[in-house]
């Protein structure tokens, strides 16, 4: 059972490598970088924070599925196709959603 935990743990590690490739994924981890000390010094509940970090950290999981799903469409095919643009264009919009409500929150924060 340790055996199997550890290599899912290695398999995440792997799966972390390979979205770090990802530019999207980086500029979010830039925004990430600036993000969580604002949010950390800003004089908001414990709540407003941790709802705002917990969101960020969603957006980085939308993220890692969106590149999954990406990734599997290129290996079903190369050849551009209507189906799988709509697919991929769909796991984006997901992660997009995701950030909106980010910068809804922060606003939020922000003026209120």
């Amino acid at each position: 059972m340790i055996k199997k935990l550890y290599l899912n743990f290695l398999n995440s590690i792997n799966g972390i490598k390979v979205v770090l490739n990802e530019n999207s994924f980086k500029l979010e981890i830039i925004f990430g970088i600036i993000l969580i000390p604002f949010i950390l010094i800003i004089e908001k509940s414990l709540l407003i924070k941790l709802v705002i970090i917990t969101t960020y950290i969603l957006l980085l999981s939308f993220e890692i599925v969106n590149t999954a799903i990406e990734k599997l469409c290129d290996k079903i095919s190369s050849k551009i196709d209507p189906d799988i643009k709509k697919i991929k264009d769909l796991s984006s919009a997901s992660v997009f959603i995701i950030l909106i409500i980010l910068i809804i929150q922060i606003l939020f924060i922000y003026f209120f």
